[in-house]
């Protein structure tokens, strides 16, 4: 029997399994110390998701008085499982109680990702941020009231 999902703050103690799913989800993966960061600095905004280990991590925060969802990967084991659902919507709840719109940047190319956005009301603002990424892809905006 497959343990419940379990949503919580990032520990310490998760940095090695959060590393791992960044180096397997994106082609220009953050760096240990910049996660290890992110831990310290953004408190309840940085949460995994567990089941026996940490399968999948969202990093928010607050930015100019809008929640800002700076990175969110998925195990690619366990993609389209409803983790990813699961970590926005408690990402959006936390962030909910402080601000009264979320924002993020999503990679012009990532047409899942855009469609699990608009599955939860976050719009294309229109704004593209050209090179945003590293390998020089442009970036998406895309933001929605709470």
């Amino acid at each position: 029997m497959t343990s419940a999902l379990e949503i919580r703050t990032f520990r310490t103690g998760d940095l090695d399994e959060v590393v791992a799913i960044e180096k397997a989800a994106f082609p220009d993966p953050y760096n240990r110390m910049l996660l290890r960061w992110f831990g310290v600095t953004t408190g309840n905004g940085f949460i995994v998701a567990c089941r026996e280990r940490v399968l999948g991590y969202l990093i928010s925060e607050i930015r100019g008085g809008q929640g800002h969802i700076v990175s969110m990967a998925v195990d690619p084991e366990y993609r389209r499982t409803g983790i990813g659902e699961a970590l926005l919507r408690e990402a959006l709840a936390r962030m909910a109680s402080g601000v009264h719109e979320a924002y993020l940047e999503v990679r012009a190319g990532n047409e899942a990702a855009i469609r699990l956005y608009e599955k939860h009301s976050f719009k294309i603002t229109g704004d593209v941020v050209k090179g945003y990424y590293p390998d020089g892809e442009s970036a998406i905006v895309m933001s929605r009231a709470l």
